[in-house]
């Protein structure tokens, strides 16, 4: 008879993800995996399976449950370049001291050793320029944005702002990133 799970799946695998986030995956071993989780390894194993697995779940769980969430207010109808500001402030205030994004961390750490990081990379990428991209056509067909605007262009151009402000973000240089904001915003309003 197969033994019952006695913990809920997903705090697990919010825990797990809160460690790798804190202290990255190479420095996050499996024993202070099943200490910081308060199960046993063949829990773990049998649960989860290797390290690497967990990892992988754990990037999945962090797109499901705190990145793609925070898009859905760029994907309505309605939204335009007031929802891309409240977008890119929001970012900068759910950021965690010193830690940035989760899977920003990843790529940094893993994408050049580890086929899934990049695609989860990847995934991330081409969703938030396609919110942003649709949100930006919206507005320039509202007028917020001039008729020659090009809404692809500058959904890349977001894209990489807002990566620098992560990276910003990571670094514990939260004070730099209000000033930013400020200027990307009126660059935007400027197109």
């Amino acid at each position: 008879m197969a033994r019952q799970c006695s913990f809920d799946r997903e705090e697990v695998l919010e825990r797990a993800m809160e460690l790798f986030w804190t202290r990255g995956y190479e420095a996050t071993s499996v024993a202070n995996l099943v200490e910081h989780l308060g199960i046993n390894r063949f829990s773990l194993y049998n649960s989860f399976g290797d390290k690497k697995r967990l990892y992988h779940l754990c990037l999945r769980h962090y797109l499901a449950s705190h990145s793609r969430p925070k898009l859905l207010p760029l994907l309505g109808e309605g939204a335009g370049l007031k929802e891309i500001e409240a977008f890119l402030h929001q970012m900068a205030q759910d950021a965690r001291p010193g830690l940035g994004c989760f899977v920003q961390s990843a790529l940094l750490e893993r994408r050049q050793l580890d086929e899934q990081v990049a695609k989860l990379s990847d995934e991330v990428f081409d969703g938030l320029h396609q919110a942003l991209k649709q949100a930006l056509e919206r507005a320039r067909s509202r007028g917020e944005l001039r008729q020659t605007a090009d809404p692809d262009t500058l959904a890349h151009w977001l894209v990489l702002q807002i990566q620098g402000i992560r990276v910003l973000l990571r670094a514990g240089q939260a004070e730099r990133v209000i000033p930013a904001l400020t200027q990307i915003v009126t660059l935007l309003h400027q197109q």
